[in-house]
């Protein structure tokens, strides 16, 4: 009697293991079949944004698609309980290091999570240096890169190792607007969860264009990064450009991963922009640019210009005089406000 048990169990085994091998098998066709569709379609359509590597970002997109941000941010839009808010905020404040003395109005009184992230800072908390020949930083965070664009269809790095296109991330190429003897240059600002999450002007400027690229919405953690190119050329964001001082100034709003709500703070500005959209289709899969014109919106140094629902990544990219010398170093922490950047003569 155990005899044929025992021949039982084996075939049952045994029919388990070819139905894992056909599935694993079915998979890996699947996930390969996509990935030829996704190179396909990136190049029908002409690689706007000069990708490099489309099998990477193909499982990229996999591990951290869209929807999933979506989700996110649907969650943090839940009503939480008037009694919970507190402690909450307060859990995490302690765990993202939020300064919650700087918080303009009461812990309770923000209904959402993502109220909370947009929260308004009391008067005279960022107080705003006095550079009239500089710049200052537009929002709380980290400098992840700097440097100069050298000539037209440049390609410069994220953080150091791996690249991305400055012509498919503005949508135009700034080199060819490049003042007469002014030089290029680029600022990369990461915000962490914790930091006060709106983006402000950097100087004096005036904007008169605005795009909005919808696209992925990959994780801007430095281990990414550094060895996946064009990422941010290829991320949801909002590019701004205008004038200042000394030339072109593009300020670029950058989604991420849980972090695909860029809003506008100006009433001159497009209040009815929406980001993260369920129907919009990637302009590197073929989706059009939004793009709006303005009658000159005005900022004055430390100006409301809009913000994050969550944090993410401002670019400046600027041109200003020879002389112009960063007052900040790779790695360092900045704050809205404080000084980024000054022409020295």
């Amino acid at each position: 009697m155990p005899a044929p048990i025992a021949d039982e169990s084996e075939g049952m085994a045994d029919s388990f293991g070819v139905v894992l091998i056909l599935t694993a098998a079915l998979v890996c066709t699947f996930a390969c079949t996509m990935q030829h569709k996704f190179q396909e379609c990136v190049e029908i359509v002409g690689n706007p944004a000069q990708i490099t590597s489309p099998g990477t970002l193909f499982w990229l997109r996999i591990l951290s698609g869209r929807m999933r941000s979506r989700w996110f941010g649907a969650l943090t839009e839940v009503w939480l309980p008037v009694g919970l808010r507190a402690p909450l905020f307060r859990l995490f404040a302690w765990t993202y290091g939020v300064h919650l003395e700087e918080v303009k109005h009461p812990l309770d009184s923000f209904r959402t999570l993502n109220d909370f992230f947009c929260r308004v800072l009391k008067d005279g908390a960022r107080p705003i240096s006095d550079i009239p020949a500089g710049l200052v930083s537009p929002v709380d965070g980290r400098v992840l890169a700097a440097g100069v664009i050298e000539h037209a269809d440049a390609r410069v790095e994220q953080v150091k190792g791996a690249t991305y296109s400055v012509p498919a991330f503005l949508g135009l190429d700034p080199f060819e607007c490049k003042a007469e003897k002014s030089v290029l240059r680029y600022v990369v600002l990461y915000l962490a969860p914790g930091d006060y999450h709106r983006i402000h002007a950097p100087c004096r400027a005036t904007f008169s264009q605005g795009r909005h690229f919808c696209g992925e919405l990959f994780p801007l953690k430095q281990c990414i990064l550094k060895n996946v190119n064009d990422i941010f050329a290829v991320n949801e964001r909002v590019v701004l450009s205008g004038e200042w001082a000394f030339g072109q100034m593009h300020l670029v709003a950058v989604g991420a991963m849980n972090v695909g709500n860029i809003y506008l703070g100006s009433s001159d500005f497009d209040e009815k922009l929406k980001t993260n959209r369920l129907r919009d289709i990637a302009v590197h899969c073929g989706g059009d640019v939004s793009q709006k014109l303005y009658e000159g919106v005005a900022f004055e140094p430390g100006g409301n210009v809009g913000g994050f629902r969550l944090g993410s990544t401002v670019v400046l990219v600027f041109d200003a005089p020879e002389c112009f010398q960063l007052k900040v170093n790779l790695g360092d922490s900045v704050r809205v406000g404080e000084p980024l950047g000054e022409v020295t003569q």
